[in-house]
């Protein structure tokens, strides 16, 4: 049975509160923000503003651009990462079984309200204003029947702009083709059109041989740390690109199931359970759902990763600053609920790919996510985790590394605790805590490991933090009026910004044991700006998994 989820929400705010003007924060909120890296914004000074506003993971979209076009976006992502010391993670965008209109003339394509054009599997047309030719191989099996809803809209689209085309099919003429009625005036424009079929049956491979030669010569070579499958629709999706990643040495790339159809929303659950990531890709979605039912769906599975702790992402929040310096009303409040309902991140597409102010939207937006933060009622929402899995019963089915994690939270939350630490390798500690969503920032201190082939899974990156016994912890830089973590590390930490309020760091064992020089260099280096501007908090909560280590630490 579907579960639906609440808005956790309790302010003490006042009308006056409301009406004075915030100070300028450099503070990043917990939210993550997922930024599609395209034409106005791969360039390394926008970069450089993006990462400094807050931008978590740089997604590079396969569906558009040649590999060169991306590799320069990386390129200057990662010159300024290291420039301003900032943890950036990346994600590859595959194309998938997306459909997309072919041979396209050079001046727009226009449609009238109420004329017929035919959908044609054939590369050898030319499309025009009466005939679009379409990248799928035939009809058959494919669920298209007379009725049904076609969209096609340029790459990106944000659904209220002139150049995106609503089809209703009106007759199959054969296995290749179909005649459908224009349903608005429209002028087919733009750098990719794209045609998403309602309830469409697509067989094509999750990963088109196009996905698969990226994969080798952009993904494995830049580490790309996450790779998302377009319109994944089932568990299986899931396994086999799993499969091509760990043949290619990829094993240790992270899969987001990016769910934008019917298909993937009816096997939500499984393709929940399969992938490491969720990505409820709400502008494709939207031409398979009706519009009253779309926060269904949102809320659905919001509430379902939430109990499973896996991360979720929602796109298409800020589609107006494509051309607007500000969000609508709606848009904002938009934004604001899916903090409050508990989602781990918010992917900018068109926004920053195409659009005219990419900086102003990530700041915006991040904006938006630092006020709904803090209303957000962490206690309820633990509370409501809790019930929900039985482990307020006298006897919880609860693994010992779960019973860590909700027993620090609880005792953070009791203690007001400036802050969780914890330790981990391959941040899986670290993503049980984020599941409970607590207030504090969790410090999570990555610790190095090998990989299969023996080499470093982890490396020393940034300008350590010197011990007296000679340890090194790579320690994020700290603003005087409040936490604003900057550091780079390795491939587990750059994952680890997957959640919701985790703040990683990398550290190297050998230099020190975790629960002595380790620690005391990572809780060193946060103690003296908590002192400063946190100065009624007394504690650090600690979950490293060490005798010497369990319980709270007095700040110094």
């Amino acid at each position: 049975m579907a579960i639906l989820g609440r808005t956790y929400f309790n302010t003490s705010l006042t009308l006056g509160s409301l009406i004075e003007e915030d100070t300028p924060s450099t503070i990043n909120p917990a939210t993550r923000l997922v930024c599609t890296i395209g034409p106005v914004s791969n360039d390394a000074e926008t970069l450089t503003q993006m990462l400094r506003s807050g931008m978590s993971i740089a997604r590079f979209d396969f569906s558009y651009g040649d590999q060169e076009l991306h590799q320069r976006g990386l390129d200057n992502l990662r010159k300024a990462s290291k420039q301003i010391s900032t943890l950036c993670a990346t994600m590859m965008d595959s194309l998938g079984p997306e459909i997309v209109v072919m041979n396209r003339p050079s001046k727009p394509i226009t449609l009238e309200a109420g004329q017929t054009v035919r959908l044609v599997c054939d590369s050898s047309q030319q499309a025009s204003k009466d005939v679009l030719p379409i990248s799928y191989p035939s009809l058959s099996g494919t669920g298209l029947q007379p009725g049904r809803s076609v969209f096609v809209g340029q790459y990106l689209f944000t659904g209220s702009e002139t150049t995106s085309a609503y089809l209703t099919v009106q007759h199959i003429e054969s296995e290749t083709s179909a005649v459908c009625i224009v349903q608005n005036s429209c002028k087919l424009e733009g750098i990719q059109l794209t045609v998403h079929i309602g309830n469409m049956k697509n067989t094509a491979p999750i990963l088109a041989e196009r996905d698969k030669q990226a994969l080798q010569t952009f993904g494995k070579p830049n580490k790309i740390d996450f790779v998302a499958l377009s319109f994944c629709r089932n568990a299986q999706d899931v396994k086999d690109a799993r499969a091509f990643l760990n043949s290619i040495g990829m094993q240790g790339t992270k899969i987001v199931g990016k769910i934008e159809n019917m298909e993937g929303l009816v096997n939500y659950k499984e393709i929940m359970n399969a992938c490491d990531v969720v990505l409820l890709s709400r502008g494709s979605m939207g031409n398979c759902v009706d519009p009253e039912k779309m926060f269904l769906a949102q809320k659905m599975l919001l509430r379902e990763c939430n109990l499973a702790g896996k991360p979720i992402y929602v796109t298409r929040v800020v589609d107006t600053m494509v051309d607007a310096p500000r969000p609508t009303r709606a848009e904002a409040t938009d934004v604001a609920n899916l903090v409050l309902d508990g989602a781990d991140g918010i992917v900018l597409g068109s926004e920053t790919f195409r659009g005219k102010f990419p900086v102003a939207t990530v700041e915006t937006v991040l904006a938006i996510c630092r006020q709904a933060e803090k209303c957000f009622d962490s206690f309820a929402y633990y509370n409501s985790v809790m019930d929900f899995a039985g482990f307020h019963s006298i006897n919880p089915n609860i693994g010992k590394t779960e019973a860590l994690a909700t027993a620090a939270v609880r005792a953070a939350t009791k203690l007001k605790a400036a802050m969780i630490v914890v330790f981990t390798v391959t941040g899986r500690s670290a993503s049980f805590i984020a599941k409970y969503r607590p207030k504090q920032p969790i410090l999570t201190v990555v610790l190095r490991s090998t990989n299969q082939d023996g080499s470093d899974n982890t490396a020393i990156v940034a300008v350590p933090a010197e011990l007296e016994d000679g340890a090194q912890v790579v320690v994020p830089r700290l603003s005087t009026n409040g936490l604003k973590w900057h550091c780079t590390g390795d491939f587990v930490a750059r994952q680890c910004l997957q959640y919701r309020g985790v703040l990683p760091v990398c550290a190297d064992p050998s230099l020190g044991s975790p629960d002595g020089a380790i620690l005391k260099a990572a809780l060193q280096s946060v103690s003296v700006s908590l002192c400063r501007t946190l100065c009624t908090v007394k504690y650090l909560a600690c979950t490293c998994q060490h005798v010497k280590c369990h319980g709270h630490f007095t700040r110094p």
